[in-house]
């Protein structure tokens, strides 16, 4: 019933505009369209609010353009800016058939060739296909050839431009006028599967109350940038120079931090519960990524947990214990989350991980999602570097060089199926010290976590790395399947996208720059 009322309200306001600043002598007020798109841009009390709405009001004022928004169904927008009856319309990305009617900066029209973002967007989307909870242990998403041949039913919503690769695949597609409209017909089964941002579609999970009826698929089918885009059959003056101007303002609110702020008040977190326990995240010493330093853990991992939890509201800790012991605490349900842990198929009973997460041992591509990359090289006496050559596994095993590995590591599976001369030890910190005694001729460790511990021990001068990189992976932030903290799933997906927020707003960049020194 809440869908439907939502529908007829927005055929109604078809008529109705809505002013953010008030009107000057020198020109009408801007009209922009938006469509009922939260958190970027909704009405609440019957104003115009969100995050896409906030930074146009901000702009608009320091330009002193007055402007007034009107909300209607996408259809509706995309004839009102092919007729020049309004100005400019919010969240638009480019398309090749929209340069007839609309004006785009030549970053925006070359996003399609380049993939590179346009400084000038105010937000990138990413889009997921959200699915019936009921199906969520059958349906997946592979390719579109894999959905076409399971014959997915899809719903899309009319004149969107998604991308091309999407629209070009021959997929069962069912057409709606809004999102409201189409998670209405996934409850009901009448469709399998709806791609929608991530962002916007939670919200509105959160909004119509349908959490528990709906669910996402992690894997991102597209990301693209959006805008408040300008109509070139408008009458209002000098509109590509307030257009040109806007985008400026844009740059800069990006370069000054207000566009990330002003988003944060929006996204939707993990509500906390009453007298929630601290979730408890378990690692191993893993300097510079997770250590204790004047009885404090430290490290850039635990710098990105605590910016993250602390924006969901979620008290937590960070236990450091030797790898063989947490990673016991996550099998039994010990511990909520386990930092710095690779993907591997013998774990999957035990932790939760996305489908980009396994996909990156099949196709190599980095999942979004992940907390860092690792180098993996032989580390090895500096004394020894005339004596021990590396030019293959076989070469290794041939020449019965001593190879020590950690107790639990998962390596990568080719460096696993090696039949090493091996000697296993229970932290970083042992294998090296072994390695200095002579008890092994090499050992395998992440190149930053190898330094920095060599560091702690002293034996930097003594110990150095081979230069050729043995395997490369990404290491994670997985959560643990038998915990019994409440909601712990999407506890999951919040973090993973406040992680992502951060990359995109070059937060993490800063943190990683300063700990890898």
């Amino acid at each position: 019933m809440k869908l439907l009322k939502y529908f007829i309200t927005l055929l109604l306001l078809t008529v109705n505009v809505y002013s953010k600043t008030s009107p000057t002598t020198s020109a009408r007020r801007l009209v922009i369209a938006a469509e009922h798109y939260p958190p970027f841009e909704y009405l609440e009390n019957e104003q115009p609010t969100g995050i896409e709405v906030e930074i146009i009001d901000r702009i608009m004022t320091k330009l002193n353009v007055p402007i007034e928004f009107c909300f209607c169904p996408f259809a509706r927008i995309k004839l009102l800016m092919e007729q020049g009856k309004i100005d400019a319309a919010t969240s638009i990305s480019h398309n090749k058939g929209r340069e007839a009617y609309l004006y785009f900066s030549d970053n925006q029209k070359a996003f399609s060739q380049t993939g590179q973002i346009p400084q000038e967007s105010i937000w990138v989307s990413e889009y997921l296909f959200f699915i019936n909870r009921r199906f969520s242990d059958s349906l997946k998403f592979d390719s579109y050839d894999q959905m076409i041949k399971d014959k997915y039913r899809v719903g899309i919503i009319r004149d969107y431009s998604y991308n091309k690769e999407f629209l070009d695949a021959k997929l069962d597609k069912y057409i709606y006028a809004d999102q409201p409209q189409a998670l209405r017909a996934l409850t009901e089964g009448v469709i399998d599967v709806f791609p929608i941002d991530r962002t916007i579609g939670l919200w509105l999970l959160k909004e119509y109350n349908l959490e528990k009826q709906i669910t996402f698929l992690s894997k991102p089918l597209f990301r693209k940038p959006y805008n408040l885009i300008f109509t070139k059959k408008s009458d209002y003056p000098d509109l590509k120079e307030i257009m040109l101007n806007f985008n400026e303002e844009v740059k800069k609110m990006h370069a000054s931090g207000e566009i990330a702020v002003i988003t944060r008040k929006y996204i939707p977190t993990v509500a906390p519960q009453k007298k929630m326990r601290p979730l408890i995240f378990v690692c191993e010493d893993w300097k510079p990524f997770e250590y204790i330093e004047n009885k404090e853990v430290k490290g850039l991992d635990a710098e990105v947990v605590d910016i993250i939890m602390k924006r969901l509201a979620i008290p937590y800790e960070i236990k450091i214990y030797p790898w063989s012991r947490a990673w016991m605490m996550a099998q039994k349900g010990k511990a909520d989350a386990v930092l710095s842990i690779s993907y591997k198929p013998s774990r999957e009973p035990t932790l939760y991980y996305t489908q980009e997460q396994r996909e990156f041992c099949e196709t190599g591509n980095v999942p979004t999602d992940y907390l860092w990359k690792s180098e993996y090289v032989f580390f090895i006496k500096k004394n020894n570097l005339d004596k021990i050559k590396f030019e293959s596994y076989h070469q290794i095993v041939n020449a019965e060089y001593k190879v020590g590995k950690n107790k639990d590591y998962s390596y990568n599976p080719k460096f696993c199926s090696v039949n090493f001369n091996s000697k296993h030890y229970n932290s970083t910190k042992d294998g090296l010290l072994a390695l200095a005694a002579g008890d092994i001729d090499l050992y395998p460790m992440d190149k930053n976590v190898g330094l920095a511990t060599l560091r702690t021990l002293g034996l930097a001068e003594s110990i150095t790395y081979l230069p050729e990189v043995l395997f490369s992976k990404p290491y994670l932030a997985a959560f643990c399947r038998k915990s019994d903290y409440p909601a712990l799933e999407d506890v999951m997906k919040a973090f993973y996208h406040e992680l992502h927020l951060m990359r995109k707003s070059g937060e993490y960049k800063k943190i990683y720059t300063k700990h890898m020194k």
